[in-house]
């Protein structure tokens, strides 16, 4: 197995932080680039909207650019920068456009964090990292709320 390229999509949560480190840790073992993402879902707008003053396009600018901005933060705690690490917002449906984003940079490995709901909640705020295990064209780690930090393979598999 050869990863080379490592996507993360990331939110402002704590179990993205979590998908992070063990993405990280991956990438340095693997000496593999990563990808964080952040999928921004598209909003929907009330049809009386329409009739106010509000400017959904400078609506939509001011959630990207904060989007940009926490995704940011996750680059300093990098360390040693020996990984590359691009970053890239999307304002979109989140599962089809992580699956998207991934054919497209050729994605070997997904590392994604779960909110780890089950029963109702789970059904009522569907499950992004089950949906993109289910349709990704590459195999996907999902790192959830309970899971220890990363404590890496062994010398004899780590290439």
């Amino acid at each position: 197995m050869d990863i080379r390229t490592i996507l993360v999509p990331i939110d402002s949560s704590k179990c993205s932080e979590k998908a992070f480190t063990w993405a990280l840790a991956l990438a340095e073992q693997w000496h593999a680039r990563m990808i964080l993402l952040h999928v921004v879902p598209v909003p929907a707008y009330p049809p009386h909207i329409r009739e106010t003053h509000f400017d959904p396009a400078e609506f939509e600018t001011a959630i990207t650019d904060n989007a940009e901005a926490r995704t940011k933060e996750f680059v300093p705690h990098a360390g040693s920068g020996a990984v590359s690490i691009d970053t890239k917002i999307i304002l979109g449906q989140p599962c089809s456009d992580i699956c998207q984003v991934a054919e497209q940079e050729k994605a070997d490995l997904i590392v994604m964090g779960s909110h780890g709901r089950s029963g109702v909640s789970q059904v009522l705020v569907d499950s992004v990292a089950e949906r993109v295990v289910q349709h990704a064209s590459c195999p996907v780690l999902v790192v959830g709320k309970k899971a220890q930090a990363y404590q890496g393979m062994g010398a004899e598999s780590s290439q």
